[in-house]
């Protein structure tokens, strides 16, 4: 065999894995995410309620955390949330605890110094 021919068909060989590669990669990473679902703000006389929804897809049971800013006041919950397993959120904001109506909420994961969500929200 020439080397040419050699040459010719270990390329074939690379491009063919590649190609499997970048078709397949992209299934197998599926479903390894959290995602915030079902957002809702609610307001009262007397208060607002922000509810949302953790949904965990990492494939491992993981720990967040979560921190809603209001104010000048910081609220932080930590929670376990098991794969594949729901956790509804829900945070009452008295009217007399606003002093600029902002209010930001972040939620991280374990060990991660970035949010991977945050959200907020500017309240009268």
């Amino acid at each position: 065999m020439s080397r040419l021919r050699i040459t010719y068909i270990a390329s074939l060989v690379i491009l063919g894995v590649l190609i499997a590669f970048t078709v397949f990669q992209p299934i197998a990473t599926v479903g390894k995410y959290t995602e915030v679902q079902k957002e809702q703000l609610l307001e009262t006389e007397s208060e607002w309620i922000i509810q949302f929804n953790i949904i965990n897809h990492e494939g491992r049971d993981q720990n967040y955390t979560i921190n809603a800013m209001v104010g000048e006041e910081l609220f932080s919950e930590n929670v376990l949330i098991r794969d594949g397993r729901r956790f509804s959120y829900i945070h009452n904001i008295r009217r007399d605890m606003l002093t600029d109506g902002v209010v930001t909420f972040a939620i991280y994961k374990e060990g991660e110094a970035t949010p991977f969500e945050q959200a907020t929200y500017y309240l009268k």
